[in-house]
């Protein structure tokens, strides 16, 4: 694969997420997508910095999927991105491992979309929660890439979650450079 996507899933209990567990079964069926499951890679919660640079040095797109849990991701997320974006790698003296790869995130709310606006439950976008990703990314000069959110994940229905589950196929098979069906089907 020319442009192969590292999909790192970050939910604590991924058996019993319906919407998570879904995008993460789409990931695995894209060729030239790697899925780590980090709550699964990592039970005693200590990520292995070194080795998560390793596995992210031939990956052009970091995809980052996981639920918002008090506007923000898991905890085993931040510190795989506290222990893998070491200074020298991922910024600061000879820190250009990440520079010119994409960064995207790819969320479930347990709220409406309307419940992230002014008079809203939560009061602002949903994209200003998403902020320090986003600096994340320009920090380590990386390529920002709008996330893909799925709003009301538990009380949506079966064909919005499928709906969304293909919007991700999409994107992941736009990323790793794969023709759709369409094109394949007539050779482009």
């Amino acid at each position: 694969m020319a442009n192969p996507v590292l999909f790192v899933i970050a939910h604590p209990d991924l058996g019993q997420s319906r919407a998570n567990r879904h995008f993460a079964s789409i990931a695995k069926s894209v060729e030239g997508v790697e899925v780590l499951d980090l709550y699964k890679a990592y039970p005693d919660m200590f990520v292995d910095g070194s080795h998560e640079r390793h596995r992210i040095n031939d990956k052009s797109t970091l995809i980052l999927q996981f639920p918002i849990y008090w506007y923000a991701a898991p905890g085993l997320l931040k510190e795989w991105i506290d222990r893998t974006f070491s200074y020298g790698w991922a910024y600061g003296t000879n820190g250009h491992a990440l520079e010119g790869k994409n960064l995207m995130l790819s969320i479930a709310t347990g709220s409406e979309e309307r419940a992230y606006a002014k008079g809203g439950a939560h009061q602002y976008p949903l994209k200003e929660f998403l902020l320090p990703y986003r600096q994340t990314a320009h920090f380590c000069g990386m390529n920002w890439l709008d996330p893909l959110v799925y709003y009301h994940a538990r009380a949506s229905e079966k064909e919005e979650l499928l709906a969304h589950g293909n919007m991700l196929k999409s994107r992941l098979n736009e990323l790793v450079g794969t023709p759709s069906e369409l094109e394949a089907a007539h050779g482009a």
